[in-house]
């Protein structure tokens, strides 16, 4: 395409001195003159005068655009060209798509039709040429037959000949996790003072489980012992026990009685040197004087351990004469200590 000349023009003023060759008299005279006619700079031309080809600065080179699939390189000023076209880079049709130009994303002709492959037993509908799938496979025909029992450890099998392909497939059946445990046995038992705990084993596995007993309550034997003597001043306490751990269930505060307190006294001066059973010491204090009740509840009003009152009777005994251990519990038990507490002095003195 041609530009357009933009003509500039510049007028000139000159001067002239004229000199009259008759006369010889001088005037002067003013010439106007038309000067440089600017053509503008193209890309491969600088600006230059029309009139006198003077130029002026330098051309302006062209603005390139690069070529496409169907135009070859060219200057968006002057639209010169340079090459060729770089042609379509065309991508091959397929199921989903026509042939299609990589560069341009022009197409041509029609997408491919699918080649179905039929499903199988395994494998769903399928296209040979690209791999699409169309609904699921058919699944083998038959029924498995357990090879192998799933376990609380370990995974089963179990197996099957298609009767319409022919293959034989195995498959997995997931492991039970349910343990086939043996007797429970106690590992702690449980107290009213906590829980306890059992174990069993798992006879497939040899895995152990723990688990709690859960802890026990108290049972009271609701028979009150002294736990704290009274005195002719203060009152005494006694209590009720737990049956398993000993622990105090119920308390109650008691007074005596004067004489009841005297008969105390006298009986902590009769303990304080030798053994008695409890039915042996109500009896000293009624040789003294009490009556039976009096040195009854004055006896009952004291914290007094009669095993370790048996134990102290034994020793005394074995100390100036031998004995037997059932010698030794006879004898105790004549003193008036029951069977529990013979026992126990026959073990405390070594038998």
């Amino acid at each position: 395409m041609r530009q357009k000349k933009l003509k500039l023009l510049y007028v000139i003023i000159i001067v002239v001195l004229f000199t009259c060759s008759a006369c010889g008299e001088k005037e002067k005279t003013i010439v106007e003159e038309q000067n440089h006619l600017w053509i503008p700079a193209t890309c491969t031309t600088a600006t230059y005068c029309e009139n006198c080809g003077s130029t002026k600065g330098a051309p302006l080179g062209h603005e390139w655009v690069e070529a496409t699939c169907t135009e070859p390189k060219k200057c968006s000023r002057c639209l010169m060209t340079d090459g060729e076209p770089l042609g379509h880079d065309w991508k091959e049709a397929t199921c989903a798509e026509p042939k299609k130009c990589s560069r341009c994303s022009m197409t041509e002709g029609e997408s491919l039709e699918h080649t179905w492959s039929e499903a199988s037993c395994t494998a769903p509908k399928t296209c040979t040429v690209c791999n699409a799938t169309e609904g699921e496979p058919l699944g083998h025909v038959g029924n498995y037959k357990r090879t192998k029992a799933p376990s609380c450890g370990a995974s089963g099998s179990e197996e099957l000949t298609c009767e319409r392909c022919g293959e034989h497939d195995v498959r997995e059946i997931p492991q039970t996790n349910e343990h086939n445990f043996g007797k429970w046995t106690i590992a702690k038992k449980a107290s009213c003072e906590g829980p306890g705990t059992e174990e069993a084993v798992c006879k497939t596995c040899g895995f152990k489980k723990t688990q709690e007993i859960p802890q026990l309550e108290h049972v009271d034997d609701n028979k009150w012992i002294v736990v704290k003597g009274a005195t002719a001043t203060t009152a005494g306490v006694r209590a009720t026990h737990c049956k398993t751990c000993g622990k105090e269930m119920q308390t109650e505060s008691f007074k005596i009685s004067l004489e009841e307190a005297n008969a105390v006294m006298e009986a902590e001066l009769y303990l304080a040197f030798m053994g008695f059973s409890k039915k042996g010491l109500i009896e000293q204090l009624e040789f003294d004087g009490y009556d039976k009740k009096v040195a009854t509840n004055a006896v009952e009003a004291m914290s007094i351990d009669w095993n370790e009152q048996a134990a102290k009777c034994a020793k005394t005994y074995i100390s100036f004469m031998p004995f037997s251990r059932k010698g030794l519990i006879e004898q105790l038990v004549y003193e008036g200590f029951t069977s529990e507490q013979a026992n126990y002095a026959a073990d405390a003195v070594g038998y």
